[in-house]
């Protein structure tokens, strides 16, 4: 879909969204739009995925403020507030969070902060690659973790074509072989990229969400065996694999908390005058 299309539908649902607020007496603050690629403010610079470049994003959707960023990041923000012990935020609380979907993202939180990077480019998980003679990918470069990872590659292997994340998992569920060993692979590639970002990181704490939630049971002990075998660290402090406490919803429970933001910084601006 082209971006203008994708931001006219956007705009359709936020107003619908708000119509629908308002029959509860509430209002919306904010709104957050989430995006599979590199994100600079307002600009999205590339998401390869939707063969968009450079897209100019309005400062506003429905007359909301409006925040765009990396769905990983989104769901590294909804992942942490989801964990968090008690009313408070833990700053103590550190981990990658990986975002399967046709793509793969990650987004890294260190001591309660997302970490963005210097261009706020950070996480770009699904593009370093465990095969440098391995398929094309849509970034142009080849053997991207992507093309054994992704939503799209795992059906394919596992499938040879149509087919959900719910059918792989209720079919590893029963014992397919073809499934499993798809999920195998998919997962050893996995713990690969995640093994040099650990070594590079020293991060312990790795959740599994998106579509890799469900399959966690099948892609974690791959994961984990990879990393085991790579980090050099492991001995000492051994990372540990597990699945998103939110699964598919993290990124929007991620985008609520960035649209609230604006609340708990300017609390004053939305408490009506007596």
């Amino acid at each position: 879909m082209p971006p203008a299309e994708a931001l006219a539908c956007a705009a359709t649902l936020a107003a619908e969204a708000e119509r629908a607020l308002s029959t509860t007496g509430r209002s919306a603050v904010g709104a957050s739009l989430a995006v599979a690629g590199l994100v600079q403010g307002q600009l999205i610079r590339v998401a390869p995925n939707l063969d968009w470049h450079d897209v100019s994003v309005p400062s506003s959707l429905g007359g909301l403020p409006l925040v765009v960023d990396n769905e990983a990041n989104f769901a590294a923000l909804g992942e942490l507030a989801a964990t968090r012990n008690g009313s408070e935020p833990d700053q103590s609380r550190s981990f990658l969070y990986v975002s399967g979907e046709v793509g793969i993202g990650a987004g890294l939180v260190l001591d309660g902060a997302l970490m963005r990077g210097r261009n706020g480019f950070a996480g770009e998980l699904g593009h370093v690659c465990v095969r440098p003679d391995g398929p094309r990918c849509s970034c142009g470069a080849n053997g991207c973790l992507e093309q054994y990872a992704g939503q799209d590659a795992i059906v394919r292997a596992a499938l040879g074509g149509g087919g959900t994340v719910a059918d792989l998992a209720d079919l590893a569920l029963a014992g397919d072989t073809r499934v499993i060993a798809a999920l195998e692979v998919a997962g050893a590639a996995l713990g690969v990229a995640l093994a040099g970002t650990v070594n590079v990181l020293d991060i312990t704490d790795v959740a599994l969400g998106g579509v890799f939630a469900p399959l966690t049971a099948w892609l974690a002990p791959a994961v984990q065996r990879e990393l085991d075998a790579r980090v050099l660290a492991a001995r000492w402090s051994a990372p540990h694999v597990r699945s998103s406490a939110l699964g598919g919803r993290a990124a929007v429970r991620g985008a609520a908390e960035a649209a609230l933001d604006t609340v708990r910084q300017h609390p004053a601006r939305f408490i009506a005058p007596r």
